[in-house]
């Protein structure tokens, strides 16, 4: 999966990774909210199953900085010309914890 997303909304890469994880196992079951990852992934970064407000909301847009995530099963490297940097990865708040739960209850409401 390959997401980007505006910058601002997300500043812990456990947090990230948490979000991704959801994805990926809806994506093994059955159970994504959305016909492809990506775009499940920004549905739960936004906390709805309407998919245009999603992109709306956390979607990257044209010519602004953005973060790139880039989720899947196996490790993933980066090209070694690219000069990027890691989003750090550290204790989850309060507020991101509410988000993840929120993020899996959304396969409930759609169902």
């Amino acid at each position: 999966m390959v997401q980007a997303i505006r910058t601002g909304l997300v500043a812990n890469g456990f947090f990230v990774e948490l979000l991704a994880a959801q994805t990926l196992q809806a994506e093994s079951s059955g159970g994504l909210l959305a016909k492809k990852p990506e775009i499940d992934f920004l549905l739960r970064l936004a906390g709805t199953t309407q998919i245009s407000r999603a992109i709306k909301e956390t979607g990257a847009k044209p010519g602004d900085k953005f973060v790139l995530v880039v989720a899947g099963r196996n490790n993933v490297r980066a090209a070694p010309s690219i000069d990027w940097k890691e989003l750090p990865r550290v204790e989850l708040t309060a507020s991101e914890l509410e988000k993840i739960e929120e993020a899996a209850l959304l396969n409930a409401e759609k169902a």
